[in-house]
């Protein structure tokens, strides 16, 4: 077949609308880009052959072709389609690469904390006017609950940097502001983190006019030495994945899902 045929790279570009690979757009592309004309049987033919190597999935009894299941496959076939058959410079496909999956992973980020917050409000209410042991709370004494007017999740106040806090109950004269960070790869939180939830707290302070804010952390991958010191002076409750699961469990809730994500091994811890 002419060099015009299609390979792997140039069909990964054209199923962008589903799974399933159209014969007749593949031989549109091909003259659309490249003013080639090549027949269905010759791409039909090639699509056989791409099938053995487990480029694209070969359903026999329909005699019809879809792409292949792996997604890192697909990842690289889409790439190498960038490169191979659109000419782009491949410092410039990497560098798109690079931001896609950044900003997949600041998403998976925001998308866990949520889920640690809907949880930590779920123990708040589930907890009220009862005491919940101190321990999960890394405190001496046990805690009591009060009853919430609301418990309320990304609540803004105001417009402006560091004006959304994670979690906010109002109880009359109490007010708890809650802070959740969910990271993967063992990465503890650090002091600065903990000085802006001690902000919001004061903001909450000065907003509602409550007696006093409490001010609770959860930190999926734990806290390194110095934050925990600093915690310990400020009276800040904090609370790990396993003292939120522990917390869970007391309450009668289901604990928190395993999740797989993105690790962050090659970051720094927030200090």
């Amino acid at each position: 077949m002419s060099t015009a045929s299609p390979n792997g790279s140039y069909i990964s570009r054209l199923w962008k609308n589903g799974e399933r690979l159209d014969l007749d757009r593949i031989r549109t592309a091909l003259w659309e880009k490249e003013r080639k004309r090549v027949s269905r049987e010759q791409i039909f033919e090639v699509l056989v052959k791409l099938s053995r190597g487990d480029l694209v999935e070969y359903m026999e009894l329909g005699g019809w072709f879809r792409k292949a299941k792996d997604p890192i496959l697909l990842e690289f076939l889409e790439i190498w389609g960038r490169i191979d058959v659109e000419g782009r410079n491949d410092e410039d496909a990497r560098s798109d690469l690079r931001l896609k999956y950044l900003r997949m992973k600041r998403q998976f980020s925001e998308l866990t904390g949520y889920l640690a917050e809907v949880y930590m409000a779920q123990i708040l209410l589930s907890a009220q006017r009862k005491t919940l042991p101190g321990k999960y709370f890394h405190q001496e004494n046990d805690v009591e609950i009060p009853w919430f007017s609301y418990v309320r999740l990304r609540e803004r106040f105001g417009i402006g940097p560091d004006r959304e806090v994670d979690l906010h109950g109002a109880a009359g004269l109490e007010h708890w502001v809650a802070e959740s960070k969910w990271h993967r790869g063992g990465r503890l939180v650090g002091i600065p983190p903990i000085e802006k939830l001690l902000e919001k707290a004061a903001m909450v302070k000065k907003e509602c006019d409550p007696d006093f804010a409490r001010a609770w952390f959860f930190s999926h991958g734990g806290f390194t030495e110095e934050a925990e010191r600093f915690m310990v002076e400020k009276g800040i409750l904090w609370s790990t994945r396993a003292d939120l699961d522990g917390l869970l469990d007391h309450v009668g809730l289901r604990r928190l899902p395993s999740l797989s994500g993105p690790p962050e091994a090659d970051e720094k811890n927030d200090r």
